[in-house]
């Protein structure tokens, strides 16, 4: 597990029983697209694998496995087995921010990492296979360079009352599609508010990021009206901003 820790993996959430059926909390990356996950118990690492859909979506699918779906069916009933025993099975995640390049292109973070992890790992659950890597070849809008990770922004009256913030053209492409879910983690907060991306509400398309009444109440709390905040991108869907420290 610490050789995971050490690339950057982090808590995401962990398995539960309620009665006989399997469950499961995620207090981190729930709606990160494009994400490695994996499942440790007792400080080993039991199953790593990576999806183009939501973490939360993913993890969904070995709750409630369809009876074809032979890979969720085996990891529903060894996540089950090891919870009835006592041990503890916990979800650690490491997502792609979008920021990793190639020259021009877009290096795909989970596909990269899945196989080698595998073979020097080898994880119990995941046996001898590795998945190929045109499984994740979902394609995604490459940042310009990683000069552009973090940004100011001026919180103007409206943002401030209303829990909204645009984002300027030159930062558009870090954020995801419009209507996907963002998580919004404000100052020191391990807790993430969850907005939405609009890309309709301005005429140019770039996001308008929907963070409602706790971003609001977050603002109107720690900040000024027409103060200077930071935002640094941690993927297409997850920001943290907080007040800009000179």
């Amino acid at each position: 597990m610490n050789r995971l820790l050490e690339i950057k993996f982090e808590p995401a959430g962990h398995w539960l029983l309620k009665g006989d059926a399997l469950t499961y909390e995620l207090f981190r990356h729930a709606s990160q697209q494009n994400i490695l996950y994996a499942f440790i118990s007792d400080g080993e690492v039991k199953y790593v694998g990576k999806t183009v859909r939501s973490l939360h979506a993913r993890i969904g699918g070995y709750k409630n496995p369809a009876s074809s779906q032979t890979t969720n069916v085996r990891n529903n009933s060894r996540i089950i087995a090891l919870l009835q025993s006592g041990a503890a099975v916990d979800i650690l995640a490491l997502p792609d921010n979008g920021l990793l390049h190639y020259g021009q292109f877009h290096i795909n973070l989970a596909a990269g990492l899945e196989d080698s992890i595998i073979s020097l790992l080898k994880p119990e659950w995941n046996g001898n296979t590795v998945s190929p890597l045109t499984e994740m070849s979902l394609p995604i809008e490459s940042l310009a360079s990683d000069e552009c990770a973090s940004f100011s922004l001026l919180l103007q009256k409206t943002y401030f009352n209303r829990g909204f913030f645009n984002i300027g053209v030159g930062q558009a492409l870090h954020f995801g599609s419009d209507g996907q879910e963002i998580e919004i983690f404000c100052g020191n907060a391990e807790q993430p508010i969850i907005g939405i991306i609009n890309r309709t509400a301005n005429n140019n398309k770039t996001p308008r990021i929907m963070g409602g009444k706790g971003l609001r109440d977050w603002f109107q709390h720690e900040m000024s009206e027409m103060q200077e905040a930071t935002i640094t991108m941690l993927s297409r869907n997850a920001i943290r901003i907080e007040p800009r420290r000179d």
